[in-house]
């Protein structure tokens, strides 16, 4: 949530000061395709390792020194490995003067690949204090790297040193991470390579591997599209727009990682059923109404309060964006993923990418921009009923151990029935 809310911060302080639309267009479209080419990866390794931390089969006759984790150093090999391969993708990509994401140069390719490498280890500095069992830990984390990188972005550009300057102090705060995360490392790995681990980790998170690519890949099919159709200009617009709301993602997302762990013994199945049935429907309390009151007021934050008129349009994007949380507060993928069944995932995205694209073009017509972002949210809430089909059908868990099911469909149908209403301009707050 507060790495979300860095980012938002800096585009709205963006929005602010003497910049062009057109350099806060390349600072999105860096973090766009880093972004692209990296999310599947690091959601597949990391979430591949948490249910594999703590019962590895290629460590079960190791004997462990001062407790410290082999499994740990050999998740940030692999996260290591990645980062380097795909950062000398973009560097080909580079060289070749084109990227399929913009039809032009990648901006400022030594820079963006100097922070792929250091961001995207980093992510497992907060898995190392979940394994430890210090939340306290990840808190305190995650407000110094939010302070310091909103510091070192937007002082550079108060200053007048332009975005380049900008995306130098963005660089130079991850490579703090990156320091950080070598001496947890120190702290509670062993330096202990090992082969068939890292063989057993792809092969449990290859499936989710790609999902995550297919499944999330239909937020960057988007951009790819804004992309195709709009100048660099438009693009940051679309951008701005393309959000959902931060609080719901992250604590969706932490949720889901949290619980993942707990699958790790058998007869425990039950209490984890209701415990996500509990703890989801505290969150749907919370997230749903709030949801609810951004949409009706989206048009008047985006252009009054949070960015300017120039990105007034964006709004409309932001509020079909909302929808997504019909998908977001159901959870099992946690179950599929906590009890190995991962292949699944991998069809359902496979499912859903074949029917966006299509379902996309359709919106477009009546829609415009918007109807890219109505068609993949419409797209995600169906991949989630997949795997609750599949969930009831193969594993034999129903879908009320584990969802409200009450409180869920009133909450999603009350929010479809706001998006309606503003839509048509019956309800809305300008």
């Amino acid at each position: 949530m507060l790495r979300f809310l860095c980012f938002l911060v800096i585009s709205i302080y963006f929005t602010k000061v003497p910049l062009s639309e057109g350099d806060i267009g390349e600072w999105e479209m860096l973090l766009y395709i880093s972004g692209a080419l990296s999310f599947f990866w690091v959601t597949g390794i990391i979430q591949s390792f948490l249910p594999l931390s703590k019962r590895s089969m290629a460590f079960v006759q190791h004997k462990r020194v001062n407790g410290k984790s082999p499994e740990l150093f050999n998740a940030f090999i692999l996260l290591l490995v990645f980062s380097m391969v795909f950062a000398l993708l973009i560097w080909l990509i580079y060289h070749t003067s084109f990227t399929p994401a913009t039809g032009s140069k990648i901006p400022y390719p030594f820079l963006l690949i100097i922070y792929f490498i250091l961001s995207n280890t980093a992510p497992l500095i907060e898995h190392i204090f979940l394994l430890q069992n210090k939340p306290l830990h990840i808190f305190r984390y995650g407000m110094i790297t939010t302070v310091l990188q909103i510091l070192a972005v937007c002082i550079p550009v108060t200053v007048g040193m332009g975005i380049e300057a900008a995306i130098w102090g963005l660089i130079i705060v991850n490579a703090l991470r990156f320091l950080y995360l070598i001496v947890l490392l120190y702290r509670y790995a062993e330096f202990k390579l090992s082969m068939p681990f890292i063989l057993n980790n792809l092969y449990v998170g290859y499936p989710i591997i790609f999902s995550a690519l297919l499944s999330g890949s239909t937020q960057y099919l988007d951009g790819l599209v804004a992309t195709i159709a709009f100048d660099k200009e438009y693009f940051a617009i679309f951008r701005y727009g393309c959000k959902e709301l931060p609080f719901v993602v992250m604590m969706a997302s932490g949720l889901h990682n949290a619980l993942i762990l707990r699958f790790s013994v058998k007869k425990d199945i039950p209490n984890v059923l209701s415990e996500i049935k509990k703890k989801s429907l505290r969150m749907m309390h919370i997230l749903f109404p709030l949801s609810i009151l951004i949409m009706i007021f989206s048009k008047w934050l985006y252009g009054n309060v949070l960015f300017n008129e120039n990105f007034y349009r964006s709004a409309d994007v932001f509020m079909v964006y909302q929808l997504m949380i019909i998908s977001r507060l159901v959870f099992p993928q946690t179950i599929l993923i906590g009890m190995k069944k991962t292949k699944v995932l991998m069809r359902a995205s496979i499912i859903e990418l074949i029917i966006n694209v299509p379902t996309s073009l359709f919106f477009v017509q009546y829609y415009s921009v918007v109807g890219i972002a109505l068609g993949s949210g419409l797209i995600h809430i169906l991949e989630k009923f997949i795997l609750i089909g599949y969930v009831y059908r193969r594993l034999k868990i129903t879908p009320q151990s584990y969802i409200p099911i009450g409180w869920y469909l009133f909450y999603s149908i009350l929010t479809g029935i706001v998006f309606i209403l503003i839509d048509h301009r019956i309800l809305y707050f300008v």
